[in-house]
């Protein structure tokens, strides 16, 4: 993984959790009314060592995602506001591909960390507030925890789906490419097996009789002996181009050249000096080592490549002065023959099989070759011929990029994000219906667990007048607590006076009791 893709996953990690962060104020902002803090998380600084551990817990989900989500779990039991770490965490963990026996332990201990953190948080509780924290617990790991992470393997198993369907489809291609280039070279040899019967049969009987009329024509000698040797010499060169061909439209690689010197310097440069013989000026540029050495396709291709281009020349543009370049690289031969406008020249008709079959025979070494109108008037042929060329099938297939397009990286960027902020919604809702268990006193039950400071600033400072009211109509304390009296005002009537109890053991309220005392008649 490269570090551009680093921190472009650090930044969107910084994103989710900014994004978490927001939908957690926004929405349990208003909760204090109804949520109930744990102890764990109300001593100085605790709240901050659980959201900077469920940050680091997001951070390294990729590297370690079973460990992450492990602690997020724990830090979730202890503070259900960290239940966006959680989901993220899930999440991303489902995404990964594994079996069913190498999800077991993460598991296990996905579910044991929370418990130990609950009943470590419920130590000393009473009754009905453990059971609220329970339920609590219980729904911020389903909320935040089980859907999420379902909804990764759902997600995981789709994705991994689409690319085994990609890489089918990829082999596939494959496979139907290398079938229809199987076909085409079986359409060659039978291509060459008909020009063989065809044609093989007639040009060896022509060279017989070339060689019949060459021997009767000795006697003679003159004009007739040098027209009957010139028959035959074709005859039997046409007879040996035909083999050759044969083996290139019948896929055999291992036919042997014309000649031994067949595409070296020393060839083309008698094709050139052939030219100049015929009237046509032509120049040799040649760079780089001989080629000699190169294989004998390679060679036999730089030969029909010149010769062609200079009979295209003698047939069109006879005047016209040409230039054969031809450039030995280190990984391929250019060969390039171009001809000027030049004066008096001939326009005798032609096919274009010539240039066409030539396209072929460079085709099937892996080379390319162009044939147009140059842009000085004349015309050039110009061919690329790799120094390894070999008849050969191509069916390379591109592969799909590893790294996703911008578009559908940012996509899956909103997704998480909208994700995060429906699982913080669905969190909230969740625990907003949490029931209080007991009797109907949700908001005084909402204060089990308050600190005597924290219960002071809210409520104020006992009432030794409601405190006076109950003496001696209030049941006996807890153990070692101190009770903090006050009047309900909106219930007490003129008959009855209502007094709230609230008992403190240790500093933390442990005891809520409401006392019906009858006033004293006047």
């Amino acid at each position: 993984m490269d570090i551009r893709t680093r921190i472009r996953q650090f930044v969107g990690d910084l994103g989710l959790l900014v994004v978490g962060a927001g939908a957690v104020a926004v929405l349990f902002g208003w909760a204090d009314d109804w949520l109930v803090d744990s102890p764990l998380v109300d001593q100085p600084g605790a709240r901050w060592a659980v959201a900077g551990g469920a940050v680091l817990a997001v951070l390294v989900r990729r590297r370690w995602p079973a460990a992450a989500v492990v602690v997020a779990a724990g830090l979730a039991a202890a503070d259900p506001l960290t239940g966006a770490a959680l989901a993220v965490a899930a999440y991303s963990a489902g995404l990964r591909p594994l079996t069913v026996p190498r999800r077991v332990a993460p598991l296990a201990a996905g579910i044991a960390l929370p418990a130990a953190v609950t009943a470590l948080a419920v130590v000393g509780e009473r009754a009905p507030l453990v059971q609220y924290r329970i339920n609590a617990v219980v729904v911020t790991l389903i909320a935040c925890g089980v859907v999420p992470g379902l909804v990764g393997v759902v997600v995981g198993q789709r994705d991994r789906l689409l690319t085994a369907l990609r890489d089918r489809n990829a082999s596939l291609r494959r496979a139907h490419r290398a079938t229809e280039e199987r076909s085409r070279l079986l359409e060659r040899a039978r291509i060459a097996r008909e020009m063989h019967d065809l044609l093989g049969h007639r040009l060896s009987l022509i060279a017989l009789h070339a060689g019949g009329l060459e021997l009767a024509s000795r006697s003679a000698g003159g004009e007739l002996l040098d027209t009957s040797v010139l028959v035959h010499t074709t005859a039997r060169r046409a007879m040996h181009e035909l083999r050759g061909v044969l083996g290139v439209l019948g896929g055999d690689d291992r036919s042997e050249p014309l000649t031994e010197a067949t595409g070296t310097k020393a060839d083309v440069a008698d094709l050139v000096a052939g030219s100049r013989a015929a009237g046509v000026t032509v120049d040799l540029e040649w760079t780089g080592p001989d080629l000699d050495r190169a294989d004998p396709l390679v060679r036999r291709a730089v030969h029909r490549v010149v010769r062609e281009a200079l009979t295209n020349v003698h047939k069109h543009a006879a005047a016209a002065p040409v230039t054969v370049a031809v450039r030995h690289g280190a990984h391929d031969v250019r060969i390039a023959v171009r001809n000027g406008p030049g004066t008096g020249t001939r326009d005798l008709p032609g096919t274009a099989l010539g240039l066409v079959g030539l396209r072929e025979r460079v085709r099937l070494l892996g080379g390319t070759l162009g044939a147009g109108p140059a842009p000085d008037g004349g015309f050039a042929v110009e061919a690329t011929v790799p120094l390894a060329g070999r008849p050969g099938v191509d069916v390379t297939v591109p592969e799909p990029s590893a790294e996703a397009p911008a578009s559908s990286r940012w996509a899956g960027a909103l997704a998480l994000t909208l994700g995060v902020v429906a699982v913080v919604a669905a969190q909230y809702l969740a625990l907003a219906f949490v029931p209080y268990p007991g009797d109907d006193e949700r908001a005084e039950m909402a204060e089990y667990g308050t600190g005597h400071d924290a219960f002071v600033d809210r409520f104020g400072l006992s009432s030794p007048r409601a405190e006076a009211t109950v003496r001696g109509h209030e049941p006996a304390r807890p153990a070692g607590a101190s009770c903090d009296y006050h009047h309900d005002a909106d219930r007490s009537t003129a008959a009855t006076a209502v007094v709230h109890r609230y008992c403190f053991v240790d500093g933390w309220l442990v005891e809520i009791l409401e006392l019906a005392v009858a006033r004293p008649a006047e």
